[in-house]
């Protein structure tokens, strides 16, 4: 069974100073009062995660090459398949990430 997990990340600059002004002197000057993030759309990545897999992606299958993984990882069970008497791996599997837009990350227009 394949179990698909999604995450988000919002893409961001680095924290930007707001304006303010100094009214502890006696001439207000200008200060930072707090900073800002100010963030550029966001990406969603998806993972499948499989326990009972007989073989292991090619290298065809990997973004690099043409395909659409990133990276995948594979640990060999400590038991062989009874009927095919191969190797059993646990599978995790990492898609190429897509751009989205800011709304469309669940939540994200309560921050």
């Amino acid at each position: 069974m394949v179990t698909r997990s999604t995450s988000y990340t919002l893409r961001a600059a680095a924290p930007q100073p707001l304006k303010g002004e100094c009214a502890t002197i006696e001439a207000p000057a200008p200060a930072t009062v707090g900073f800002v993030l100010q963030t550029f759309k966001a990406t969603l990545q998806l993972t499948d995660s499989c326990e009972d897999q007989d073989e292991i992606l090619c290298s065809n299958d990997m973004v690099g090459l043409g395909g659409t993984y990133v990276s995948a990882s594979y640990t060999a069970q400590r038991f062989l398949d009874p009927d095919t008497n191969s190797i059993i791996f646990t599978e995790q599997k990492v898609y190429e990430e897509e751009i989205i837009e800011e709304s469309e990350v669940p939540g994200a227009d309560r921050l």
